[in-house]
């Protein structure tokens, strides 16, 4: 057995563990992302979410009283919290985006005012889309929780 051959499948080895991490963060990337997009705004399930404890939990209207105020206050918090979370991502791109154009030439600053504005619309086409279907509603009409559907309503039976 000659050294260039063991070398050789060591290569093929480690190549081909290469392209499995790379083809499993290009799908982790995929279903993180289809989650975060199926996620409705905190206000939006407070109802679903207080509805679905309710039945699982078999609250008693007494408790029911005490968590729905609990829960639209934390509703609130944590729809400040998203936007406030909005706002300093807009200014960090904002930044981003003038310390790119301070290193590009004034040819490049055009093309990229241009891209920009294109990706900008393209992500409100897909905000619009996404209000248009109603993408957080599921058959019922009622909204999905944070957590997305509950128990036996998911893909899967899960």
């Amino acid at each position: 057995m000659s050294f260039e051959k063991p070398w050789k499948l060591v290569l093929l080895l480690a190549g081909i563990f290469v392209a499995g991490a790379v083809t499993g963060s290009f799908i982790t990337l995929s279903v993180v992302k289809k989650v975060a997009q199926n996620r409705g705004a905190p206000e939006q399930w407070v109802s679903a979410r207080l509805k679905m404890i309710t039945q699982r939990l078999e609250l008693t209207p007494e408790q029911i009283a005490i968590l729905a105020p609990v829960m639209k206050r934390n509703s609130e918090d944590l729809s400040q919290l998203r936007q406030d979370s909005m706002r300093d991502t807009r200014r960090l791109i904002e930044r981003m985006e003038k310390d790119i154009a301070a290193v590009l030439t004034p040819e490049q600053k055009v093309k990229f005012v241009e891209l920009n504005r294109q990706m900008n619309e393209r992500a409100r086409r897909v905000m619009e889309q996404r209000r248009k279907e109603g993408r957080d509603r599921r058959p019922d009409g009622e909204m999905d929780g944070p957590d997305g559907p509950p128990p036996g309503r998911r893909k899967g039976g899960n």
